[in-house]
């Protein structure tokens, strides 16, 4: 069985489907390398490379000219197909299901079909691995680990990415699946357009107790308060999870202020239409932003920040 990584990036942060760059590495079961290229795609889009979030300047090491004159996605779509659902291949990427947010976003862009395959996450493993809190990018992995690397360019990334699970394995001494059976992980699928995300199987009911401990506060704490205006009528609010499992004096403020202003709370996304992003956001925030960024392109949320929030 070989490995497969690869890594995606769009040529405009904002739209999921404007894929430019789709990196694979192939490695052998000793994580020798087969091979690794990066498939040039003409994003057929406006370039944006400022990123989800204003100012966050990324480098894509993009040569327009190259893009211009390279194939659609619907063109190269075939030969990504092959790749990753070759039953020969265990997949995998870093934060790999925003990738796969992308290929869905851009199958159905081109009317093609969904890409149904399984994949693992090297970010996930490593947090696990290390027993850290947050989820780690490339770039700080890349510096435990003493290898550099083009950040933010596909092939590399891709190359990263397999280097990480090289590295877990080479320092546990277990094989890719006694780690993912350690860490009690479920893999990740895409079936038909929907996306099962990897996650520790342990981690996610420790993560949903304390979720819901907070939101049972959050919602207890809101009854409390008396509406004494109708400034945010009709508005529900949603908060970046690390404000809202921290249970700080800022949380019960933004709380506080939302139903004193006659809005609603509510923990799920979905049924949001304004989003309070936090001041010092972590990994998991910047994870869930991104699910926000779709939502707020399709006019559906509109983000405040605690501090614009409270003023």
């Amino acid at each position: 069985m070989n490995y497969l990584a690869f890594d995606i990036e769009a040529a405009n942060g904002y739209k999921l489907s404007s894929i430019c760059s789709i990196g694979v590495v192939i490695a052998d079961e000793q994580f020798n390398i087969i091979s690794r290229e990066n498939i040039w795609i003409n994003p057929k889009t406006k370039y944006n490379l400022n990123g989800t979030r204003k100012n966050v300047g990324i480098d894509l090491h993009l040569d327009k000219k190259l893009l211009d004159s390279s194939p659609d996605f619907s063109q190269v779509y075939g030969k990504i197909k092959a790749l990753l659902t070759n039953p020969n291949y265990v997949v995998l990427g870093h934060a790999v299901d925003a990738d796969v947010r992308m290929l869905n976003a851009t199958c159905k862009r081109y009317n093609l079909p969904s890409l149904d395959f399984n994949f693992i996450c090297s970010q996930l493993l490593y947090k696990l691995y290390k027993g850290e809190k947050e989820v780690k990018a490339l770039s700080k992995i890349a510096n435990v680990i003493g290898v550099t690397f083009e950040e933010h360019n596909s092939e590399e990334d891709a190359l990263m990415s397999m280097l990480t699970l090289k590295y877990l394995v080479a320092d546990s001494g277990l094989t890719v699946d006694e780690l993912l059976k350690k860490y009690h992980v479920r893999i990740g699928s895409n079936v038909n357009f929907e996306l099962t995300r990897p996650v520790s199987l342990d981690g996610q009911l420790s993560k949903k107790h304390l979720t819901q401990v907070a939101v049972e506060k959050i919602k207890e704490y809101a009854k409390t308060v008396k509406k004494t205006s109708n400034v945010y009528k009709d508005k529900v609010f949603c908060l970046a999870r690390s404000l809202e499992v921290g249970g700080t004096d800022t949380l019960y403020q933004v709380v506080k202020t939302i139903v004193a202003g006659g809005g609603r709370y509510s923990s799920k996304l979905v049924k949001c239409n304004v989003y309070v992003k936090s001041d010092d956001p972590t990994d998991q925030d910047i994870m869930r932003e991104k699910r926000v960024d779709e939502l707020v392109s399709q006019g559906l949320v509109q983000v405040v920040s605690i501090k614009d929030l409270l003023n």
